[in-house]
């Protein structure tokens, strides 16, 4: 009997600006395909958090975003910029900058994550958090993200901050109190 196939994945490493309208879009890929700096002008226009991090939303594999972002974003070659792409969010272009496929979906690529301070893993987390929320999840589900495989640097943030942390850090970007370890295991 053959051993069971291994699965591999494809995942995308991405930045992205989110502006209002089609026509700021538009706007903005021009700037971009006159050769001005991705993460700059992303830094400027985007309405998302990610835009302090140049608009970096790491590497992601299939299911992880809305539907339209997914399929511009894995339709994309390796450093193209995708887009204006329509969401409920409003419109978006996509960098793609590096796609990893055949990859086991459980071992991410390196997130650099390994080497922050605290200070930057907190703000790393509410990035991540504030992404989660506007795409639609809950906060409960956002902290089932930060422990998936499929979130590699969420999941680094979180191995290394800690469950309490990062349980304060959502409820805070959801605007609620932080549920304590000993209230949810009363609950079950």
């Amino acid at each position: 009997m053959a051993a069971p196939k291994e699965k591999k994945v494809k995942k995308v490493q991405a930045r992205h600006i989110l502006v209002k309208s089609k026509e700021v879009a538009e706007e903005v890929k021009k700037k971009i395909d006159g050769g001005e700096d991705f993460s700059t002008l992303a830094e400027e226009y985007s309405e998302c958090p990610s835009k302090k991090r140049g608009g970096d939303l790491g590497w992601f594999g299939k299911g992880a975003m809305v539907r339209a972002f997914e399929v511009a974003a894995f339709t994309a070659e390796e450093g193209e910029v995708a887009g204006p792409i329509k969401t409920e969010f409003g419109w978006h272009l996509i960098y793609v900058y590096e796609i990893q496929t055949d990859i086991n979906p459980d071992v991410g690529p390196p997130t650099g994550d390994e080497d922050a301070d605290d200070k930057t893993l907190i703000m790393v987390a509410e990035n991540y958090a504030h992404e989660f929320m506007m795409l639609g999840y809950t906060s409960k589900k956002v902290l089932s993200l930060f422990t998936s495989a499929h979130f590699k640097s969420a999941n680094s943030v979180y191995k290394l901050l800690g469950e309490e942390k990062i349980n304060a850090i959502i409820a805070q970007v959801f605007g609620q109190q932080p549920v304590k370890k000993e209230e949810e295991n009363a609950k079950e």
